[in-house]
């Protein structure tokens, strides 16, 4: 059989990356011939979970040849895959997000779960087949727990995931939780060398919502002083970027870890009416107050959803 390509999605975050890394060595344990793949940079979080666990970056995967056995992760919308997905054997497919648009042309296996992260999924897959979990892979299922959760502190935090980050934190000798996530977090929040465009790409989806076509970006720091100092910045990369990608509209939401807390920073006056309807809230100095929102996949997403469904 040919080799199969595992890979999370466009723009990856912690999650992304670390779910074809762990999924990857859930085949491998089991004689399956499976290589992980990233399908762009990673951040500077997950590049410092990579180098703490000292296992291999991912190699970049441009194409997919025709045929070629497919394992998915951490996503199953084909706007956020490789671009000629269609060409792919999808045989695997483990997600925590909304049922996208993606089809099998025959039987795969599937594991959805409404959980915080993938790796919780991939976790409890493991110990359902009695498979071995090494330090390393422990360690960076607790680091993608704990950044797609916010430290359990997130609205998608649920009892499976709180299960999942004790038991890996324990496999992985982590002895201080909060130190280990504020060191995810600080690295994370470190946009020094980032452009204005790297910085509004970084954690990048797109979807569709009633035949418009969006693109929200999650910049999630500790430090949004640093951030909102850049606002005009990304504002500029933001049309930049709605143009390139021929986008509808290009949202934008800077999230306060610790506070818990976001805005939509502020664009065209058509997608600000529609922010403004959609989430209850006031233009005012080139931010959108978002309140205690925080989560793309349970809020962001679920309320322009309900917007366009009026």
């Amino acid at each position: 059989m040919t080799t199969i390509a595992v890979f999370g999605h466009k723009k990856p975050d912690t999650d992304a990356i670390v779910s074809a890394i762990v999924m990857t060595y859930w085949l491998n344990q089991q004689g399956i011939d499976a290589k992980s793949y990233r399908l762009d940079n990673i951040n500077q979080e997950t590049k410092f979970l990579i180098e703490l666990a000292k296992v291999r970056l991912p190699e970049l995967l441009t194409h997919l040849e025709p045929d070629q056995p497919a394992a998915l992760v951490d996503h199953n919308e084909s706007q956020q895959s490789i671009a000629n997905l269609a060409d792919a054997h999808i045989c695997y497919l483990v997600d925590h997000h909304k049922l996208g648009d993606l089809t099998t042309a025959e039987p795969a296996y599937i594991r959805f779960e409404p959980v915080g992260s993938t790796s919780t999924i991939l976790y409890q897959m493991l110990k359902e087949r009695n498979l071995l979990i090494s330090q390393q892979m422990a360690t960076l299922m607790a680091g993608a727990i704990i950044s797609d959760t916010l430290n359990l502190t997130g609205p998608t935090t649920t009892d499976s995931d709180k299960q999942a980050l004790q038991a890996v934190i324990h496999l992985a000798g982590i002895h201080d939780i909060n130190s280990f996530a504020n060191q995810l977090f600080d690295a994370k929040s470190n946009i020094s060398d980032l452009t204005d465009d790297a910085l509004v790409t970084t954690d990048y989806k797109q979807f569709i919502f009633s035949n418009k076509k969006w693109a929200i970006a999650s910049i999630e720091t500790v430090k949004p002083d640093v951030v909102l100092s850049r606002i005009e910045g990304i504002q500029q990369a933001s049309e930049l970027i709605r143009q390139r990608d021929g986008l509808d509209y290009m949202l934008v939401i800077i999230v306060d870890i610790l506070k818990q807390q976001s805005w939509a920073v502020g664009s065209n006056d058509a997608q600000n009416k529609i922010i403004e309807q959609a989430f209850d809230t006031r233009l005012n100095d080139k931010l959108l107050d978002l309140g205690n929102l925080v989560s793309r996949k349970k809020q962001f997403v679920p309320t322009l959803e309900a917007f366009y469904a009026q």
